[in-house]
């Protein structure tokens, strides 16, 4: 009996506390982004801060002389790399979080930061972008402008004229991006929540609109 027990004990200890062990684990594990709890306040306050570090070089960098610019660069370059760092954490963690959850100038920070970050970063957020968009819960207008850049990085014509570009081959000229369709894009900018023609805001961005101009070579075959 003594040694029946013994060897009933042995076998609980051995194969049964491992298991015990696993599914306290699986209680303890931390849930999807969607579940956890998001610490409203702070994050608000941390993310309107970057929304000022972010848009506050840039507004230096539109009233300096060109010939000052090249430390401001550096400058901007510093800010985006910290910021990233800083957005890419809370969006691995909460997802791309709603304006009812932190606040308009806080939803906006997420969005341009991502805006400034590569191509790939944008390309994985988009899509909760567009499905918050569509629920209201973000801008309709950050959707369409990201669409366009990762457009444009990707050298194939953008959708809703948002982005402008300048190099080598536009003589130092800024033009905006090439557009798909563009005798109705006046029309999409509408639908997407844009009060300004692609003319004003090619005039906004101090750019020249030609949709019959081409430039060689610009565009992915």
């Amino acid at each position: 009996m003594k040694a029946n027990l013994a060897l009933s004990v042995l076998y609980f200890l051995f194969f049964s506390l491992p298991i015990l062990a696993q599914a306290q684990v699986k209680q303890n594990k931390v849930p999807p982004k969607q579940a956890v709890a998001v610490p409203t306040d702070s994050l608000k306050t941390a993310l309107e801060i970057i929304l000022q570090e972010d848009q506050g070089v840039r507004k230096k960098l539109s009233t300096t002389p060109p010939s000052e610019r090249m430390q401001l660069f550096r400058e901007m370059r510093q800010v985006d790399s910290a910021n990233q760092v800083k957005v890419k954490a809370i969006l691995n963690r909460y997802g791309w979080l709603p304006q009812s959850k932190v606040g308009e100038k806080a939803a906006d920070a997420i969005f341009f930061v991502v805006q400034h970050a590569d191509t790939y970063l944008m390309e994985k957020y988009l899509p909760e972008l567009q499905r918050w968009a569509q629920l209201g819960e973000a801008r309709k207008t950050h959707a369409a402008m990201m669409e366009d850049r990762i457009l444009m990085n990707q050298r194939k014509k953008q959708i809703y004229g948002t982005q402008a570009f300048s190099n080598q081959l536009t003589q130092g000229r800024f033009l905006i991006w090439p557009i798909a369709d563009y005798p109705n894009v006046n029309k999409r900018r509408q639908e997407a929540g844009f009060d300004t023609t692609v003319e004003e805001n090619a005039k906004r961005l101090n750019s020249i609109y030609n949709p019959s101009e081409i430039i060689p070579g610009l565009l992915a075959e």
